[in-house]
C-alpha cells in the first residue's frame, strides 16, 4: 500500500488540492493546532509559520507573504506575527 503523498488516487488528490476537505482558520497567538493539512495560506498580512510535517522537514518561524501558499503534509501548524495574523490551513 502506498503511503505519504502517493496514497491518494488522482481524483482524491485533485479534491485535496482544491480544499474540498475543508480548512481551519488559525490566528496568531493561538497555540499550535494539530491535525492533517495539505497547505497553509497567509490570509491577513505576512505571517510567520511554524509547522511539523509527517514527511520531510518542518518550517521553523518562516515568514510567508500574504496570499502565498506553502504545500506539504503538515501535522501541526502555528502562526505568529501580523496584526491580527490569520492563516488558512487546508485539511487533507
Amino acid at each position: 500500500m502506498a503511503g505519504g503523498v502517493h496514497k491518494y488516487t488522482v481524483s482524491e488528490a485533485n479534491n485535496l488540492s482544491l480544499g474540498q476537505a475543508g480548512l481551519d482558520v488559525i490566528v496568531t497567538g493561538d497555540p499550535a493546532e494539530t491535525g492533517n493539512w495539505v497547505a497553509v495560506k497567509a490570509f491577513n498580512g505576512d505571517i510567520r509559520v511554524t509547522t511539523l510535517n509527517s514527511v520531510g522537514d518542518g518550517l521553523t518561524s518562516v515568514t510567508i507573504t500574504q496570499g502565498d501558499v506553502v504545500f506539504g503534509p503538515f501535522t501541526s501548524v502555528a502562526c505568529s506575527a501580523g496584526s491580527p495574523g490569520i492563516c488558512l490551513a487546508y485539511r487533507g
